[in-house]
């Protein structure tokens, strides 16, 4: 750090603009990944299943057990070539540096490392030296004969084998190529695909520049490696494609410019985008993931240019979703596990190669939750109750490997991190996301959204306490995001006989926005269109959401259980095991933390914690009445108001309540 660096955060240390005390060195941040790495062995280890049989030319082969181990489909192939990827960077990178667990040597892991390389060539379409599992070869070679997703796969083996390059055979780096080559020369037969609306083709065509990329690192002087190339960047340009490239002129390659490589859009006008048939920031993300490690794979001087409208997805979308332990809100939940962090090495992306100090920030937020959450495992591995078994191990541990190697070639000592106060202030304001038609805002004490899904039909809220002060992962992400029945956090749903529980909305919401608070107003017809409902949520400038709605009977009907006023609680060992909750007449307060009010003498009560998505989480209803209830057509159900307080104290939530209900 030169004298100029070390002189402007002494002048932001005494302006109180920066509080280095939270954020660790780049290199001790390193040597914590490399080391959490080594954790992950003992999993791995574990894991690993000898082949009974050599391939056909007599090489010792052996694959990581998954839910179709050594099978040719996504959950048989994925996770060996991940975590043999990850065993081949340690083999290269971290002998020397770290700890082995008791139960793993340095021989394990480069048994390991060899081993699934060699099953992962063997098995493919290009060698056909042992057959998978299912008497099938994995990968594509031509337009015909292909495999979706087979790419990326492909692009983890590039990794492997270039960690363990140098200890190759002239013959294996032979099958490697063959290997490669037959799936670049599959992506020559074919154009980058487009289309946002519910299933976007931006994460497929981003994984299709990894294995591209990947190739052209090992073998830049192939002959067609210039074909390789100019299809490389037909997919980047098109992975986060914006209506706007239409018209842009910026020369990207070879004189070649933006409007004469988009092919379509993949992102909405507000550069959102929906996978699987809505909105959520995992598929949001990964983009950025995927173009930064085919940059990374290309190095400093080529690598960035792959990086297009990366920084307008942050600048516009992401950062507007972020909170404050790193995680990025998820208005509609998220259909794998959540609370993983997973979007670290996008975060690293942008923090290593565009220089973006809000990245630097979020990324170290990112690694602590990472670090924290795989404290809470016996053997190293990522998360307890993982929703897709050794995949997901493979995927994370990929995602922790990658952060490292964007700072072992993309230095970041130099680059002050932002603080998390001045990031929220900056994203602070109440914005609508037009496309999805989600609401946000964050203030000082919590993060508030609701999503009025135009993907899968679903209408649900979430708050994010935020804290501030310290990373504190006992009290963050106190609520999940969590949705049933069309609905989920806040609105809640009631059970009526002979009807199903669902809702459907009765017309547009409607959004009045002013600084940072919101207001909803929304209408829906419940229970195959039995109940009409029409609520407004508030979230405030300050630290409450106001909840209040009407609900009247569109026909005769029973109501067998309100369960109304619903938020989602983890009670996981990444976040706090043992909530408490404090309970008086018409309030409720958990941990001391937060707090809920109503001014309805309802039943307010915790159903037993379930596993929501590789999360404990316990549904507490602060409207609940379980007693059957008779209505005409045209009556009124309930009327209801609820309020929620992010940071205060029991004794505050009951004197809230006493001043609501006066």
């Amino acid at each position: 750090m030169n004298r100029k660096q070390l002189f402007a955060i002494v002048v932001m240390l005494l302006a109180g603009t920066l509080r280095v005390a939270a954020f660790m060195p780049e290199q001790q941040m390193q040597d914590s990944l490399l080391q959490m790495l080594t954790r992950f062995t003992t999993y791995m280890k574990a894991d690993f299943q000898p082949c009974q049989e050599p391939n056909s030319v007599g090489e010792a082969c052996g694959c990581f057990r998954s839910n179709n181990t050594m099978k040719s489909n996504e959950d048989g192939v994925r996770p060996n070539a991940d975590m043999g990827m990850v065993c081949a960077f340690l083999t290269k990178y971290a002998r020397g540096k770290t700890t082995l667990p008791e139960d793993v040597t340095w021989d394990d892991v480069e048994r390991m490392a060899r081993q699934s390389l060699v099953f992962a060539y063997s098995t493919h379409k290009a060698n056909r030296l042992k057959v998978c599992a299912d008497g099938h070869y994995w990968g594509s070679v031509s337009d015909k004969d292909h495999v979706w997703e087979s790419s990326l796969w492909a692009m983890s083996v590039a990794y492997q084998a270039a960690f363990l390059w140098d200890s190759l055979t002239e013959q294996q780096r032979k099958y490697i190529y063959q290997l490669l080559k037959a799936e670049c020369n599959y992506e020559l037969e074919r154009m980058a695909l487009t289309g946002y609306k519910g299933d976007t083709k931006a994460e497929e065509n981003g994984w299709e520049v990894d294995v591209l990329a990947a190739t052209l690192a090992l073998f830049p002087t192939d002959e067609l490696a210039p074909y390789w190339r100019e299809r490389m960047y037909d997919f980047a340009i098109n992975s986060y494609s914006h209506p706007d490239d239409e018209k842009d002129k910026t020369v990207v390659y070879k004189g070649r410019r933006v409007c004469e490589l988009y092919r379509g859009a993949n992102l909405y006008p507000d550069y959102t985008l929906q996978n699987h048939n809505y909105f959520h920031t995992s598929y949001q993300n990964v983009v950025i993931q995927e173009l930064g490690e085919a940059a990374l794979a290309l190095g400093r001087k080529e690598g960035a240019s792959l990086l297009h409208n990366c920084r307008e997805v942050c600048d516009n979308v992401l950062w507007w979703l972020a909170l404050s332990d790193g995680e990025l809100a998820m208005p509609n939940g998220n259909d794998w596990s959540l609370f993983l962090y997973d979007q670290i090495t996008s975060y690293s992306t942008m923090a290593c190669i565009l220089r973006d100090p809000d990245a630097l920030m979020l990324e170290q937020l990112a690694f602590e939750m990472i670090r924290h959450r795989q404290q809470t495992t016996p053997d190293g591995s990522w998360l307890l109750r993982s929703d897709i078994g050794a995949r997901r191990m493979g995927v994370q541990a990929h995602r922790v490997m990658m952060t490292w190697l964007m700072h072992h070639v993309w230095s970041t000592a130099d680059l002050v991190p932002t603080e998390w106060e001045a990031f929220r202030q900056r994203y602070s304001a109440a914005r609508v996301l037009p496309c999805q038609n989600v609401v946000r805002a964050s203030t000082k004490d919590h993060f508030t959204c609701f999503s009025w899904s135009e993907g899968l039909k679903s209408y649900t809220g979430y708050i994010a306490p935020h804290q501030a002060s310290s990373l504190k992962p006992q009290t963050s992400n106190l609520i999940v995001p969590f949705k049933a029945h069309n609905t989920g956090n806040l609105l809640g749903w009631y059970e009526v006989e002979g009807r199903r529980t669902n809702a459907v909305p009765a017309d547009n919401p409607r959004y009045l926005l002013d600084g940072d608070e919101w207001t909803l107003y929304g209408h829906l017809l419940c229970n195959d269109s039995a109940l009409d409902m029409r609520f407004a949520i508030h979230s405030t400038a300050g630290n409450a959401v106001i909840y209040t709605d009407t609900i009247r009977a569109r026909e005769d009907c029973t109501i067998l259980c309100e369960k109304g006023g619903l938020l989602a609680i983890s009670e996981d060992e990444l976040t706090t095991k043992h909530r408490t909750y404090y309970m008086g007449k018409g309030w409720v307060n958990i941990d001391d933390r937060f707090g809920i009010v109503s001014s309805k003498e309802k039943m307010m009560i915790v159903d037993e914690p379930q596993n929501v998505n590789s999360v404990l989480t316990a549904l507490l209803y602060t409207s609940y009445d379980d007693r059957p209830r008779h209505y005409r057509k045209g009556e009124v159900i309930d009327t209801r108001r609820i309020v929620y307080y992010s940071n205060v104290t029991r004794q505050q939530t009951e004197q809230l309540a006493s001043e609501l209900n006066d």
